[in-house]
C-alpha cells in the first residue's frame, strides 16, 4: 500500500475537512499561508492637481431680486444676501476640460475656494447647490428661476472679518463631473440664515489681484 506522506500543508487541509465532517457549522480559527502565496510587488498611483482659476477658466456673476432682469457678470465682486423681498445669489462654474482629467478616474478631493472681499454685519449661513442647466455670465435673476438644482452639497459660515479664503469641499460634485465634464454647471450659493440684510461679498474672476479670484482645486488619479 501506498503511504501518503502528510506534508504542513496537507495536514491544515485534512484538519479543516475533518471539523467540517464533524460538526453543523465550522469555523476556522487560523488561517496559516505560505509564503509562495504572497505578492511582494507593488504598486504606485499616479496623482494629479488642478487648479482653475480666472476668466478664461472660469464664469461668476450674481443675481438680485430687486433688479430681476439685471446682469451683473462683469463686476469684480459678487453678493449674496437674505432678505424677503431683495435676494442675491451668487454663481460659479469652472470649465474642467482644460484640466485633460482621465474619465477612467476620480476626485481625491475638490475644493471651491471663494475670497471674502467684505463680510457680513453678523455671521451668515452660506449654501453651496450644484447647478444642473447650463447658465452664462449674462444670467438674471428672472431666469435663475427656471434653472434646475441639485441637492444641497454643503453650508458654510462666514464670520464678520473679511479678507479671508473659504476652503468649501465640493469633491462628491467634481467627482461625478470628471466622467462627464460637459455637465460641469458650477454652484449657487445663497444665503439660508433666514431673515436679515446682511450682505456678503466675495471677489469675482475679474478682481485685479489674482489671488482672490475663485479657485477650483482638483487631486485626483491619473
Amino acid at each position: 500500500m501506498r503511504r501518503l506522506r502528510l506534508t504542513p500543508r496537507r495536514v491544515a487541509v485534512l484538519l479543516a475537512a475533518t471539523v467540517g465532517l464533524g460538526a453543523g457549522v465550522a469555523y476556522a480559527a487560523t488561517l496559516t499561508v505560505g509564503s509562495w502565496h504572497l505578492w511582494a510587488g507593488s504598486q504606485t498611483l499616479t496623482k494629479g492637481t488642478c487648479t482653475l482659476t480666472g476668466t478664461t477658466q472660469s464664469t461668476d456673476t450674481y443675481v438680485t431680486q430687486a433688479t430681476p432682469n439685471g446682469t451683473n457678470g462683469s463686476g469684480t465682486t459678487m453678493l449674496v444676501r437674505s432678505n424677503s423681498a431683495s435676494q442675491d445669489w451668487s454663481f460659479v462654474s469652472f470649465n474642467l476640460s482644460s484640466c485633460s482629467l482621465p474619465t477612467s478616474g476620480g476626485a481625491d478631493t475638490a475644493t471651491l475656494k471663494l475670497y471674502l472681499y467684505s463680510a457680513p454685519t453678523s455671521n451668515r449661513t452660506l449654501t453651496v447647490t450644484p447647478v444642473l442647466t447650463s447658465w452664462s455670465g449674462t444670467l438674471t435673476w428672472t431666469q435663475a428661476q427656471s434653472l434646475a438644482y441639485g441637492s444641497a452639497t454643503t453650508t458654510f459660515t462666514t464670520g464678520t472679518t473679511a479678507g479671508v479664503t473659504f476652503s468649501i469641499p465640493v469633491t462628491v460634485d467634481v467627482d461625478a463631473l470628471i466622467k462627464n465634464p460637459s455637465a460641469s454647471f458650477g454652484w449657487r450659493i445663497n444665503d439660508t440664515t433666514g431673515s436679515g440684510n446682511a450682505t456678503t461679498t466675495f471677489a469675482t474672476a475679474n478682481n485685479g489681484n489674482a489671488g482672490r479670484r475663485p479657485q477650483l482645486v482638483i487631486n485626483y488619479e491619473k
